[in-house]
């Protein structure tokens, strides 16, 4: 291990001592493409593009600093076809799975599996509501033998590995149209402890989002703005998360953009789509007092879509909605 290295976690370790005090862990994922992502953060977002969409992304959180957060995630959604040829209303059903570990070979993890419906129905001819649930279980592991104690009879850490399973419940509510979108959500809406894996008095929280975003057509018809807001209002006590975003589109093949995320990152993305195929790449600065001990984020997302267009065919080269 080499000096700089060593220093960098002096660093952060002081960092984290005289904050213990209003230390809160990060019990939900967060991603800088969070706007990709949305059917991960809200269920109701499946189905809202009359498509068949398989999502993959990566994020590894403060590169170059051991345990720090990994995230990866993977989804595919549909619509059912409506057995009456007239029925306006759309039924989704779909898969989300994500895993949250702390570093490559970090002691805990939690790894998720949901199924997913989602029921949306016509206010208008063009605005839909919808309202979808995830529904499945989460893993929490604890692995012994990747965490390095001072005192290895420490009776706080107990057998070698734990695993605990609990069921996950995760709704969402949706208004939306081709070039806007407000959304509800929340996350872990069974609350369950978890001393077993990180110790007495601690508990899964219910997490609530708020998610907005808007399709803007600019002077050049090729061109359009798109800005949102995604807020996440934890509880225990947790300080409210906040996400501003801002992108601009160019004929629907290349988007460019940043996004602040409140007393933590300035975030960067680029994405290209080429017909069916779209990738994403994030970069975050990190502004809070991490950077002392870690470096900053990355961030891939994959998309891979088939949609049809009104004849019924495939429909290739179709703009996508705001949050797609």
């Amino acid at each position: 291990m080499t000096l700089f290295n060593k220093s960098k976690k002096i660093a952060l370790g002081f960092i984290l001592f005289f904050n213990l005090t209003n230390l809160k862990a990060q019990q939900t994922s967060q991603y800088t493409q969070y706007i990709f992502n949305y059917y991960g953060l809200n269920p109701a977002a499946g189905g809202s593009a009359n498509c068949l969409q398989l999502k993959a992304g990566y994020r590894k959180q403060w590169w170059g600093f051991d345990a720090a957060p990994v995230d990866q995630f993977f989804s595919v959604s549909g619509i059912l076809k409506n057995r009456q040829p007239y029925a306006k209303s759309k039924n989704v059903i779909g898969f989300y799975q994500e895993l949250d570990k702390t570093g490559t070979n970090g002691p805990t993890s939690r790894n998720s599996f949901n199924l997913n419906y989602s029921h949306h129905i016509p206010l208008s001819s063009k605005f839909y509501l919808s309202a979808g649930l995830n529904a499945g279980i989460i893993q929490f592991t604890f692995l012994r033998d990747n965490v390095t104690l001072t005192n290895n009879n420490d009776n706080a850490i107990g057998a070698s590995k734990k695993v605990i399973l609990y069921p996950d419940l995760n709704p969402g509510l949706m208004l939306y149209n081709p070039h806007f979108f407000i959304g509800y959500s929340m996350k872990y809406a069974i609350q369950k402890k978890l001393d077993a894996i990180y110790g007495f008095g601690s508990n899964l929280q219910r997490t609530h989002l708020i998610t907005t975003g808007a399709s803007i057509p600019g002077k050049r018809k090729e061109i359009s703005y798109m800005p949102s807001i995604n807020m996440r209002l934890g509880g225990g006590g947790s300080p409210v998360g906040l996400d501003v975003g801002f992108l601009i589109d160019y004929n629907d093949a290349f988007r460019c953009g940043v996004v602040y995320r409140k007393s933590d990152a300035v975030c960067a993305i680029v994405q290209f789509k080429v017909k069916r195929l779209t990738v994403g790449y994030g970069f975050d600065y990190v502004t809070s007092k991490v950077r002392y001990g870690a470096s900053n984020t990355h961030e891939i997302m994959i998309g891979y879509r088939v949609c049809k267009n009104n004849a019924g065919g495939v429909d290739e080269d179709g703009r996508c909605y705001a949050y797609d």
